[in-house]
């Protein structure tokens, strides 16, 4: 496939042996295999499917182990680490060891004859991630950080792209191919497991702002939430951010509208559905 015109090379292999008891997903190999190691593109698991093209060995490495069966990610972690292929700094959150992720979250859009693919974040995300917050403008990075920010480490972008998929859930709208798209879009929620109420937060990009973006990540949310069982959504913003207030307001459910010092709060509950 990959001598084809604009041909992409992809590997497809069930992530365990037949027995379950060894992972197909390991940190060396001896010999290079069918598709040769350096030309590979895409590789699929039933846990996902990563593009490895052009990536450096350490974005590599965290695809393949957040594909590979939760069983031995935490494994594939540590041997990565100790042959140096993540650096020393690199930490496997719950999210990469258990997190499964959920394919029927995934969609496909067109808005403004843009083609726009709505999906859970994955680890492999983490510098497209990065790249998008750097591109907000001030004003947008004040409504979702909550005050000014001129850089963005990458611990800040691996906390929105190393999820459990249930407590913590991230959707990115991204635009462009597999594996080299471009987020103009987030969407995330944080549980509270003292309440069960998950926090909501969103950034869209300029370009994309005033298009419904928003609103359709907040279905994604609410609706991934409820059927994790969780309870109601909440959100912080400040008085004179009307977007985020009206965007709230588009759920299905009573809101609650409290003022917590200087910001908002705005609440909603699953079971108490708006007249």
């Amino acid at each position: 496939a990959a001598q084809a015109k604009r041909g992409k090379s992809v590997i497809l292999l069930i992530s365990t042996s037949r027995d379950g008891k060894k992972s197909r997903i390991v940190p060396m190999l001896d010999t290079a295999v069918v598709v040769p190691r350096g030309d590979a593109h895409y590789v699929v698991t039933e846990f996902g499917a990563v593009n490895l093209f052009g990536k450096s060995l350490q974005e590599r490495a965290m695809a393949m182990i957040s594909i590979a069966h939760p069983d031995f990610r935490n494994e594939l972690f540590y041997e990565a680490k100790k042959i140096g292929l993540l650096s020393d700094t690199r930490t496997l959150k719950e999210s990469i060891k258990y997190g499964v992720y959920p394919f029927q979250l995934e969609e496909s859009i067109n808005i403004h004859g843009e083609e726009i693919t709505i999906r859970p974040a994955k680890p492999v995300d983490e510098r497209r991630i990065q790249e998008h917050f750097y591109t907000l403008e001030k004003k947008d990075v004040v409504s979702r950080f909550f005050h000014e920010k001129s850089s963005f480490v990458r611990d800040e972008a691996e906390g929105v792209s190393q999820i459990d998929y249930i407590k913590d859930l991230t959707i990115v709208a991204v635009v462009g191919e597999i594996g080299f798209g471009r987020v103009v879009g987030i969407g995330e929620y944080l549980l509270n497991p003292e309440n069960n109420i998950a926090e909501v937060a969103f950034s869209i990009s300029k370009e994309f702002q005033g298009k419904g973006l928003g609103k359709i990540l907040l279905k994604k949310l609410f609706m991934a939430a409820r059927e994790n069982g969780i309870a109601g959504l909440v959100a912080y913003t400040s008085p004179g951010n009307k977007g985020m207030i009206n965007l709230f307001n588009t759920l299905p459910f009573k809101t609650k509208t409290f003022f917590d010092g200087d910001m908002l709060s705005l609440t909603c509950r699953f079971d108490d559905v708006e007249a």
